[in-house]
């Protein structure tokens, strides 16, 4: 009798558990799954004087929000991100701006594009950007080279989570200083 209530017992706290672990990944929106997807850029940059020349304006962020939504078939994440600091360009006074990018995570589904993935709520990064015109939302940057102007930085400064995709002039970029913004 013991032995029937102590496995009882333990199947029950399996189905909790599954049950428990379930509605966290529903509630996290966490990825189950990755889509990744390939393609042509419709522009390159090779070099980061080549970034700066194109952009209208360099950033400094941290990213307080990010929510992906499908648009036509398409996942777009739309961060809202604090200016730390402005290295080129105007933002009127703003503090935080809307950054626009393909892909993020939808229907615990991550979409990224030649395996970059999106900015997430906490993330720090260097942007080159440009005013995005488009259907997709009102207000919001996109970033040059869709990844090849985002760099991702920890506490100290250093680059992380670098893109094996990224020309040789840009994969040297191991910290913001390589940058030469300043």
């Amino acid at each position: 009798m013991s032995l029937s209530l102590n496995k009882n017992k333990i199947i029950l706290g399996l189905i909790i558990a599954l049950c428990l672990s379930t509605l966290l990944i529903y509630l996290l929106n966490i990825p189950v799954l990755t889509f990744n997807s390939h393609g042509e850029l419709s522009e390159s940059f090779s070099t980061v004087d080549e970034l700066k020349q194109k952009a209208e304006v360099i950033v400094e962020v941290n990213i307080s929000d990010a929510k992906a939504e499908k648009y036509n078939e398409v996942v777009f994440t739309l961060s809202n991100a604090e200016v730390k600091k402005i290295y080129k360009g105007e933002l009127q006074n703003k503090t935080s701006i809307n950054i626009l990018e393909t892909g993020g995570v939808h229907n615990h589904i991550e979409h990224t594009f030649e395996g970059e993935k999106t900015l997430k709520k906490q993330d720090t990064a260097i942007l080159f950007l440009k005013k995005y015109n488009g259907p997709v939302t009102k207000e919001a940057y996109v970033i040059l080279g869709m990844y090849q102007g985002k760099f991702k930085l920890d506490k100290s400064g250093t680059v992380i989570g670098k893109n094996k995709e990224l020309p040789t002039g840009l994969n040297a970029i191991t910290n913001k200083h390589n940058l030469n913004l300043e």
